[in-house]
């Protein structure tokens, strides 16, 4: 069964970051998430590792990595701009509605990485591809979404607010994928021209 082109053509096309600030007050269907998690994680992975590793947040953990990233982007710095930089940061990270952390994890001892140490790199790639699907997946349930590498990650408490088991460089994250409802759309983005990007001999 195939979806029709111009449909899966207009999804991919349609797609946008939403910034966790755009959120409404609206409650999400987690477990239509779930659900998104489960047919997301189906994409091309090579040795079937199966490397993505979720952890869907509550309300009290999104709150406290709202507040480890308002820590780090403020650091040690006494300058003003930086401090009110963080308090917007921990505000509007820390009060969305919904928060996936996807990880990749790779053990970096095991003979599978000893004898092909392109493994890293190919389960990053599925991680990738399953960060993709989820943010369709979620955009065609009428969900907003922002897939966040803010390096909220850093800080010392962060694996043990969102319950990551194991140290990197065995698992580390990949995505903050913050979701929620919005009436705000996002402006459409440009993109240079396709024969700037690509090579095409097709027809030599």
């Amino acid at each position: 069964m195939f979806v029709p082109q111009k449909d899966l053509e207009r999804l991919i096309s349609s797609r946008r970051t939403s910034k966790p600030s755009w959120f409404n007050d609206q409650e999400p269907d987690h477990a239509a998430v779930r659900n998104a998690i489960e047919i997301a994680r189906k994409a091309p992975n090579h040795h079937r590792t199966e490397p993505a590793r979720f952890y869907l947040l509550d309300k009290s953990r999104i709150e406290e990595v709202g507040r480890l990233f308002g820590e780090i982007v403020a650091g040690d710095s006494p300058d003003e701009f930086l401090r009110e930089r963080a308090a917007k940061k921990t505000e509007e990270w820390g009060s969305s509605p919904g928060l996936i952390v996807v990880t990749c994890f790779t053990d970096h001892s095991s003979e599978l990485v000893a004898g092909k140490p392109a493994v890293i790199e190919e389960d990053y790639a599925t991680c990738a591809c399953i960060c993709q699907n989820l943010l369709l997946l979620l955009h065609n349930l009428g969900f907003a979404a922002k897939w966040s590498t803010g390096p909220a990650w850093k800080h010392p408490d962060f694996r043990n607010v969102v319950g990551i088991p194991n140290a990197p460089p065995d698992e580390r994250v990949i995505a903050l994928i913050f979701y929620g409802h919005t009436e705000k759309a996002a402006p459409s983005p440009t993109y240079a021209p396709i024969e700037m990007k690509l090579s095409d001999h097709s027809n030599s």
